[in-house]
């Protein structure tokens, strides 16, 4: 089972999709509500397999918190938005993150 951490600070989000990503059976998902305490977590509990970061709950301040986290985490960070254009998503990419995910998606595909 890979080790997820799942950084966003709305407490639904962050907890149906942890809950979500537990039932399919493939995540053990861990949980932070800012980028201080996704650091937090990752230090004390990593190594990850990935970490998906909220691109702008608290701490973010828009890509220095990609660069941040992926200094620290040694494994892929990826990047979450439900506001984030199209421009925004492919800076981020450019920035070195691993994928951009809107929170627009399906859960499964059609």
């Amino acid at each position: 089972m890979t080790k997820l951490l799942l950084a966003d600070d709305h407490d639904l989000v962050r907890e149906t999709l942890a809950e979500f990503l537990r039932r399919e059976g493939a995540f053990d998902t861990a949980q932070a509500d800012s980028l201080e305490a996704a650091l937090k977590v990752n230090a004390a509990q990593g190594p990850f397999g990935l970490i998906l970061l909220d691109y702008t709950m608290p701490g973010m301040n828009a890509l220095d918190g990609v660069a941040q986290m992926r200094a620290q985490a040694g494994c892929p960070v990826a990047v979450l938005s439900g506001t984030a254009p199209p421009d925004v998503a492919r800076r981020t990419l450019r920035a070195g993150a691993a994928g951009f995910m809107p929170k627009t998606l399906a859960p499964k595909p059609c």
